[in-house]
């Protein structure tokens, strides 16, 4: 459980920080001293996100981009150190879902999708990792767990997360001890992504009612229950932990 000022003067990149458990992030960490830097595609989400964030005049910066752009990534990154005058967390929330047979995908869906959520992840990592190493900082993944499993009508979405799972794995041991690195891996959680999934199944109302029932804890989980352990692994409180992969899925890969 981390306190009311754990990051007091940290300063902290989120990437998809707008909607769902980017922005529920961004709350707990501004309620908790930070000072962030958000990002987002969509410069409208980014426009209200910055107004409905509470901060000083520095506290919160923020600028749009895609994360699948090498060069996007390479400039956000050193827009937020310039903003905050450097960075000592970097929150990799940006995500895309597509669900469907493998079979009906096409190449520029399986490069969005690996784009956003596996290339990005990676470059955003990369060019942050200078300012991270400086201050003995820290990196949060967001993985799945579609990243642990495979999940029928999922194969891309699941090769892109288990992807970051195994990303975050082999660089936590390279940049140990200087930078710490672990990922979370929610099961169904109630976001704007979720709710775009039950609209498109045609049947909105049935698919959320029987969403639970995949869970043996029988419920999905809110977008601050995953905010709570990107912080918790963000702050001192886990500073024995890095290579994790944190699964809060109600229990779905615990086994059948």
């Amino acid at each position: 459980m981390t306190s009311d000022s754990a990051f007091a003067g940290k300063r902290v990149l989120i990437t998809g920080a707008t909607q769902g458990i980017g922005l529920a992030t961004a709350q707990r960490l501004i309620q908790s001293g930070a000072h962030l830097f958000v990002n987002d595609i969509n410069e409208d989400r980014l426009a209200s996100a910055l107004g409905f964030l509470p901060s000083t005049s520095r506290q919160v910066g923020g600028m749009a981009g895609s994360v699948a752009k090498t060069a996007d990534c390479r400039t956000l990154v050193a827009a937020a150190a310039a903003h905050m005058d450097g960075i000592d967390i970097l929150i990799n929330c940006a995500g895309v879902y597509r669900q469907g047979p493998a079979d009906s995908f096409d190449e520029d869906e399986w490069d969005d999708t690996l784009g956003v959520n596996l290339k990005g992840t990676f470059f955003m990592s990369k060019y942050a990792l200078p300012h991270l190493k400086k201050r003995r900082g820290n990196i949060i993944n967001l993985a799945s767990e579609a990243g642990l499993r495979g999940a029928r009508m999922s194969a891309v979405y699941c090769a892109s997360k288990g992807g970051v799972v195994l990303l975050t794995k082999a660089m936590a041991l390279e940049y140990a001890p200087d930078v710490r690195i672990n990922c979370v891996c929610p099961g169904a959680v109630n976001t704007p992504m979720m709710t775009n999934v039950a609209k498109a199944s045609g049947d909105a109302e049935s698919y959320m009612a029987a969403l639970p029932l995949h869970y043996p804890l029988q419920r999905i989980a809110e977008p601050d229950e995953i905010a709570k352990a990107i912080c918790y692994l963000a702050s001192d409180d886990a500073c024995n932990m890095t290579g994790t992969a944190l699964a809060i899925d109600g229990g779905s890969t615990a086994g059948v």
